[in-house]
């Protein structure tokens, strides 16, 4: 059984859905015709749109209106065709009372329209005439002004709304997307499909595969009704699809000059067209139903000569490309137009058909250097698709090829290849391509140097590339060495100055350079807190990835950026930074070396948006066994520590922070600007073993100094400050305060003053904290809505502080004490209660030990006295 050959006209329940428009037009005209006017209604629209629906509409409405309506009979093909509809219309324009309005309807015959029989003018008849698919420059400048009715396909709510009268209310969500892209929004397609099958609803597949077969007959349908040349140059059209002048169409058709004007008339009228002067189907889908309905001898015959005829008018190369992929050709130079064409593909973000001009260049026996281009693209153009496929794909330009010609295209593979995740494996494979006998001196270092790279390693463990320093007389390094180089110094923890040189040679490298190198680069710069160079940085390799559309650098740049806000106290920079990084490159598309970053980094921007549960969620199932060896990894057992220690699971947290010290000692990176362990791992500990704490902290500050990045100074001082108590804390909150004064991490400088302010009121010294308080609080009011930790808990505790002093102290101690913090002397006291001078100091140095305090000066602060002028 098969769909039906006519379309349908108008949806299940006989509306014409989104027409209404349309026929409140159509009224307007017949009301006009009826009331002794003329009018011209001109439908236009693409086949299958429904123009023969509104034509049925306008002779319902006609007839209604009292109107003699005039149709011709049903079309055929040939060369009589149009003289026997203009004698069909002239017998029946005969018929009718002298002086009936008429209303003359024709369906793409404007020949029909230009010579018309002119009996109804004649008679002096009121005349409505209603064509579809007709220009109205053809009826003549002096006719009567037409109404012009726009037809266009469905929108998705009308699909769905016909999908739901078919199917119920379940096929309105998963089968509308499927519907409207398989038919195209085409009311005669869709409505044959669902006659076709009827209730219960198909599964989106197989209603795409009904809708293409429908398509098909309805494509069948309108080229039966147009003569064999039309179709000959639709055929043609859909071949060049835009990219071949007219003329050259023509010829591609077999159509002669003096036929051509003739031709493109016809052609035009069809409605199959976007755009006449260089032909072009007015779909993709009816471009691929126009081929798929020709027999494939026919379909690559014309590919071919296509392929001729634009390499003689020198057409740009992918289109070249792509009419040799549709081809048989076996010429030489058809590998380099696919390559081409596969290039052009990726630059407008069609990576799937990328893959297939490349996969054919591949086949069709591309060689030497472009073999390797070919290669490289095609793993690229994966990565979106495939991600595994594209790693075997950079592999094999490392193995396949060789030569000097190739030594460009094997470094940007060796660079994707590390981009998509390192470890010992790709490590391996750049070490193997470095040892290879043709491989030049600068190719060998740069390999080297990303071989480095992809080790992760300190100083313990790098191997072959060398740190040539800064002196004048010693090589340069490129920015593969100046980059494995620069990291070897940040894991180290030792001479930042020579890092950031080092890094920021390594990010000089302009356009078309190598991504990891630079990547790297910014991330030591971020560390050495260089936090302008390292934002550029990074925003210039974004820019440069999205130019080249190359997805992992996008994403381990936004990464980038998402860890430079989280060290520079930005959390909710953080959070837009990283939500924009899964949504270039998503999750699944993240390798597996490089999953545990991104969920260390989804870890630490939820424990900053004060959500544990989130954090949580980010790390189940993520930490890693103790086989891995990796930055990401001990990242990764950091932000898990963290989480430990913000949810009050401290065993877990030191459990997870000593696994973390474990990975990185074994890289050889003691830095606690990259990694804070020990700090952390101190604050776990402090309950349990406050002297294991306590050597932590010391060791992480000896570090720190080493390092002597300013914010990571101050940041381990404050940590330390968190560790220790009395004043070994107060000491180091001071310090950090200090330090951190002048950084880029404010919120930190904040915590530290907010901790310097609650340590001094532990010391007795409230007046000093309140100060301190007080400038945290405008500092927080400064930064932005989200809050600081501990501010509030501050806050409180000095709020509480009045009533919790005076209840400490007796009736006489407090009305001494109350009349100390108005200001008033001994003398004046004694004298305003009547008691000694000696009984008022008594008074006073017991309620100085009651409040520990120092003396007078912290009355005002511990009692709250409503004299005092206190905030």
């Amino acid at each position: 059984m098969s769909p039906p050959h006519l379309p349908c006209p108008a949806d299940a329940s006989g509306r014409l859905l989104e027409r209404s428009a349309h026929l409140a037009l159509l009224e307007q005209a017949v009301r006009q015709v009826a009331e002794g006017g003329a009018a011209t209604v001109v439908v236009h629209g693409r086949p299958g749109t429904g123009r023969t629906a509104v034509l049925a509409e306008a002779a319902s409405l006609a007839r209604g209106a009292g109107l003699h309506v005039v149709t011709p009979p049903a079309r055929r093909a040939g060369p009589r065709r149009l003289r026997d509809i203009a004698s069909h219309l002239s017998a029946q324009t005969a018929y009718g009372p002298a002086g009936t309005p008429l209303a003359v309807l024709v369906d793409d015959a404007e020949d029909v329209i230009r010579q018309e029989h002119d009996a109804g003018c004649a008679g002096q008849r009121p005349l409505l005439r209603v064509t579809a698919g007709t220009d109205p420059a053809v009826l003549g400048a002096d006719g009567p002004p037409a109404y012009e009715l726009a037809l266009r396909p469905l929108s998705a709510d009308a699909v769905r709304v016909l999908l739901v009268e078919a199917y119920g209310e379940e096929a309105g969500g998963p089968l509308v997307p499927a519907a409207t892209a398989a038919t195209g929004g085409s009311p005669a397609v869709l409505c044959a499909a669902l006659r076709w099958w009827p209730a219960p609803a198909p599964g989106p597949d197989e209603f795409a595969a009904l809708a293409d077969q429908v398509g098909r007959r309805h494509v069948r349908h309108t080229l039966a009704r147009v003569s064999g040349r039309t179709v000959a140059l639709v055929e043609a059209s859909a071949v060049a699809d835009g990219d071949l002048p007219f003329d050259r169409v023509c010829e591609l058709a077999e159509i002669l000059p003096p036929w051509r004007e003739r031709a493109r008339a016809e052609l035009a009228g069809t409605g199959l067209l976007d755009q006449v002067g260089h032909p072009r189907l007015y779909d993709p889908l009816v471009a691929d139903r126009v081929l798929g309905l020709m027999d494939d001898g026919r379909r690559h015959d014309l590919y071919e000569r296509a392929v001729r005829l634009g390499r003689g008018d020198g057409v740009p190369a992918p289109v070249l490309g792509r009419l040799v992929a549709h081809s048989r050709t076996a010429e030489p130079r058809a590998p380099a137009a696919l390559y081409a064409a596969g290039v052009h593909a990726r630059r407008s973000g069609d990576e799937a058909d990328a893959v297939v001009f490349l996969e054919q260049a591949l086949d069709r026996g591309a060689s030497g250097e472009l073999r390797a281009k070919v290669l490289l693209a095609l793993s690229t153009a994966r990565l979106s698709l495939r991600p595994e496929a594209a790693d075997r794909g950079f592999r094999r330009v490392l193995t396949e090829t060789s030569g000097p010609d190739g030594s460009a295209v094997r470094l940007l593979a060796a660079d994707l290849l590390l981009l998509r995740g390192g470890g010992s494996s790709v490590a391996a494979a750049l070490d193997s391509a470095a040892a290879r006998r043709k491989t030049s001196a600068a190719e060998r270092r740069t390999l080297l140097g990303l071989r480095e790279l992809a080790l992760e390693r300190g100083p313990a463990e790098a191997s072959a590339a060398p740190d040539h320093g800064d002196g004048a007389s010693r090589p340069a390094l490129d920015a593969a060495e100046a980059a494995a180089a620069a990291w070897r110094h940040c894991l180290a923890g030792r001479e930042i100055g020579r890092a950031r040189r080092l890094a920021i040679a390594a990010l000089e490298p302009a356009e078309a350079g190598l991504f990891a190198p630079r990547l790297v680069a910014a991330r030591v710069l971020a560390v050495t807190e260089d936090v302008s160079l390292a934002r550029v940085g990074l925003r210039r390799i974004e820019a440069e990835a999205r130019r080249r559309a190359v997805g992992p650098a996008i994403g381990q740049a936004l990464l980038g950026l998402a860890e430079l806000a989280l060290r520079t106290d930005d959390p909710d920079e953080a959070g837009a930074r990283l939500a924009e990084a899964l949504a270039e490159v998503p999750r699944t598309h993240w390798h597996p070396r490089s999953l545990p970053r991104l969920a260390a980094m989804e870890a630490l921007v939820a424990l900053g948006d004060g959500r544990p549960d989130l954090a949580e969620s980010a790390l189940v199932g993520a930490l890693p066994d103790r086989h891995e060896h990796g930055v990401g990894e001990s990242q990764l057992l950091f932000a898990g520590g963290l989480l430990g220690l913000h949810t009050g699971r401290a065993a877990e947290a030191a459990s997870h922070l000593r696994e973390c010290g474990r990975i990185l000692l074994a890289l050889g990176c003691p830095n606690p600007a990259v990694v804070p362990w020990r700090s952390h791992l101190a604050m776990a500990l402090a309950s349990v073993d406050p002297s294991a704490a306590a050597r932590l902290a010391a060791e992480s500050l000896a570090e720190a100094r080493a390092w002597s990045a300013p914010g990571t100074v101050g940041s381990v001082h404050l940590w330390t400050g968190l560790t220790l108590t009395g004043l070994p804390a107060l000491g180091h909150l001071q310090s950090a305060m200090r330090v951190l004064a002048g950084s880029t991490a404010r919120r930190r400088y904040v915590r530290a003053t907010v901790e310097t302010s609650a340590a001094l009121l532990d010391d007795g010294r409230p007046a000093e904290g309140r100060r301190l308080l007080d400038e945290a609080v405008a500092a927080g009011c400064a930064d932005g809505e989200r809050p600081v930790p501990r501010v509030q808990e501050v806050v409180a505790m000095f709020a509480s502080l009045p009533k919790l002093s005076r209840a400490q102290l007796s009736t006489a101690q407090l009305r001494v004490a109350l009349l100390a913090a108005e200001g008033r002397s001994n003398k004046a006291i004694a004298e305003k209660l009547s008691v000694s001078l000696r009984t008022v100091e008594l008074h006073l140095t017991s309620s100085y030990r009651a409040l520990g305090i120092a003396g007078r000066a912290d009355l005002t602060e511990m009692l709250g006295h409503a004299g005092s002028g206190r905030r």
